[in-house]
């Protein structure tokens, strides 16, 4: 079976103390073949296409007690069909030249931050993965950008942190994509329409990480920081396009030039939001939920699409 070798993307500088785990390598594996992936997709019974999720998930402290966020999110699948697996596009996965899916039958923990109280690192989210579904996503991808299957990666905080509340049981399959970072917005809003065909299989896709994303602007381990003036009109500029069905603004965020900037030093948290309009579409009808902000540079808003 051919490998080939990527590198695995560390969040970048501006992340400080947050601190993912450095960059290395991977080897990464080619998905079964492209008949097997099909039988396997079509032998899934059809459901009503699930909704697409965006969350924003803050900052770790939100795994350490509850706060007016995560309560929110435990109460989010209510809301929501049961879905038959979870297929998380975390902010803290980062690949060049290639998206990986995650292909064990029981991913690992990711402990890709520091400084933390050792609880943190103590907390054990045990979801398995579901390798069928993994070669469906790799099936729905193929033609568009390289795509493999990775056993090494587990679930890294963006995802853990959000499903320990979302869904504690962890009894559903969970699988992550991996965003590739070599590539612009739009290609990620492009890629995402491929994975469509996965909602009315019962596959809930959820984006994990911040409409409004600056690390540099601290705050404690509370909630409700008086945010800055350029992130409250990030935030509802983005947000009133997304109502309104307007992608258009979205996928152009850079040409905001200095808001953007300061909204997102590093734009790894504004992608997982791209694949969650991609999968939606423009028609579809929206609610949002966590309206506020953590820190001062950290929108905690997040999106329902159905």
């Amino acid at each position: 079976m051919a490998t080939e070798n990527h590198t695995r993307r560390a969040v970048l500088a501006a992340l400080g103390a947050l601190g993912l785990g450095a960059a290395g390598t991977l080897l990464f594996r080619q998905p079964a073949s492209l008949d097997t992936a099909l039988d396997t997709l079509a032998a899934l019974p059809d459901t009503d296409p699930m909704p697409a999720v965006f969350v924003g998930h803050g900052t770790p402290f939100g795994a350490l007690a509850p706060n007016v966020w995560n309560a929110q999110w435990a109460q989010l699948p209510a809301t929501l069909p049961r879905p038959r697996a979870i297929l998380m596009v975390s902010a803290h996965w980062l690949t060049e030249g290639a998206s990986l899916v995650t292909s064990a039958a029981a991913p690992p923990m990711n402990y890709d931050v520091r400084g933390f109280p050792s609880e943190l690192y103590e907390y054990r989210y045990t979801a398995p993965g579901d390798p069928r579904v993994a070669r469906e996503v790799a099936t729905a991808l193929q033609g568009h950008t390289p795509v493999y299957g990775d056993a090494e990666w587990g679930f890294d905080h963006g995802t853990w942190l959000v499903l320990k509340y979302m869904y504690p049981r962890a009894d559903i399959p969970v699988l992550q994509l991996s965003i590739d970072y070599t590539r612009p917005p739009a290609f990620h809003y492009e890629l995402a329409k491929r994975l469509r065909g996965l909602r009315s299989k019962g596959i809930l896709v959820l984006g994990s990480g911040n409409v409004v994303h600056n690390l540099g602007e601290r705050g404690g381990t509370g909630v409700e920081e008086h945010p800055r003036d350029w992130a409250i009109e990030f935030d509802q500029r983005m947000t009133a396009a997304i109502m309104g069905g307007d992608h258009a603004p979205v996928l152009d965020f850079q040409t905001l030039g200095a808001l953007a900037i300061n909204a997102h030093p590093t734009y790894d948290h504004f992608l997982p939001l791209l694949y969650t309009l991609g999968l939606a579409g423009p028609e579809a009808e929206v609610r949002t939920f966590c309206e506020g902000f953590q820190w001062p540079g950290i929108s905690m808003r997040g999106f329902v699409l159905a």
